[in-house]
């Protein structure tokens, strides 16, 4: 491409000396990093959510039973039931920030979905159809239960007794 020694025509001394050809190479460069965003926003979006289920847990700041679901819904035997079945989507019921999924803030979300206390777990399906409202505090086991009954694909899962795949 170039001798040993030699420069790209760029940093020579010569178009430093040339301010309109500077601005010519500058507006090319414009237009390709342009036409590369343009190329990007042109992608299909991803979807909001993988999965089929939606669980909606609705929290407030400062709320002890809220904490107690909190630690429920971390516990490693939970999230391995919910893995890959189940979105856990955490919505502050005070927040007015917009949430990208949905677009709205939390007091809008619980509104919308009619949540008057914290903690409350909504399972919503596809098509966003409300499958289960559960408001207050579950136990561990309870939690279990639900999820094992309303999230399909977990089956005879450690853990889970009694009715399973409801849906």
């Amino acid at each position: 491409m170039f001798k040993k020694g030699q420069f790209s025509p760029i940093l020579q001394a010569e178009w430093l000396a040339c301010p309109l050809q500077l601005i010519a190479i500058m507006k090319r460069i414009r237009f390709t990093i342009i036409f590369c965003i343009l190329s990007l926003l042109a992608l299909p979006a991803p979807k909001a959510f993988s999965s089929e289920i939606k669980m909606l847990f609705f929290y407030r700041i400062g709320c002890s039973f809220c904490t107690q679901m909190e630690k429920i819904i971390n516990e490693p035997d939970i999230k391995s039931l919910l893995l890959g079945r189940a979105q856990v989507i955490r919505i502050n019921m005070r927040s007015r920030k917009k949430m990208p999924a949905f677009g709205k803030g939390g007091v809008d979300l619980a509104k919308e979905f009619k949540v008057y206390g914290a903690p409350t777990i909504i399972l919503v399906g596809t098509g966003e159809k409300v499958l289960l409202k559960i408001p207050g505090a579950l136990t561990k086991q309870d939690f279990r239960d639900v999820v094992c009954q309303y999230v399909p694909g977990i089956g005879k899962k450690k853990g889970c007794v009694g009715k399973t795949d409801a849906l």
